[in-house]
């Protein structure tokens, strides 16, 4: 609180002491003037407490409203800071997706060839065991036909 700020009673000028004489009416004035200067003292006193008070509630105020901005911007920091940690792990299990699509394609194709393969492996296996009985049957009937010959021939003594 600066001088323009105090209560225009409480700028009285103060009196100049005089020597002291008897009591007279003049004392009287004097005790009045003190009382006006401490009764405008303390209307002062009060009127600086009241600006404090409210300067203090507008500081309390501020204070408040700072720490919810302070607050919004934090919270809206999180929450980007939340969407960017969501977005790359949105975009790292796409990844990881993509690459297991990819593998069990892989997978599915080398099953498939595989599959192919041994379906010719075994057609071929058929194959050649159908010619191997063909073989084997045509074996057994030379066999037969040679066990028929020799039972038609005499046997031959060399004695």
């Amino acid at each position: 609180m600066n001088a323009e700020e105090v209560p225009s009673e409480a700028v009285e000028e103060e009196p100049t002491p005089e020597p002291e004489a008897e009591p007279t009416d003049n004392d009287s004035g004097i005790g009045a003037r003190v009382t006006a200067v401490f009764t405008a003292a303390e209307k002062a006193g009060q009127h600086i407490v009241s600006l404090a008070r409210e300067e203090a509630e507008d500081i309390r105020r501020e204070a408040r409203a700072e720490a919810e901005a302070y607050l919004r911007e934090q919270r809206l920091e999180a929450d980007q800071e939340v969407q960017r940690i969501f977005a790359e792990a949105r975009r790292k299990a796409e990844a990881i997706e993509s690459e297991a699509r990819l593998a069990a394609r892989q997978v599915e194709d080398d099953a498939r060839v595989r599959k192919e393969r041994l379906r010719e492996e075994a057609r071929l296996i058929e194959e050649r065991v159908g010619w191997a009985k063909e073989g084997l049957t045509e074996v057994h009937e030379r066999l037969e036909q040679v066990f028929l010959e020799n039972e038609s021939l005499p046997v031959e003594n060399d004695s």
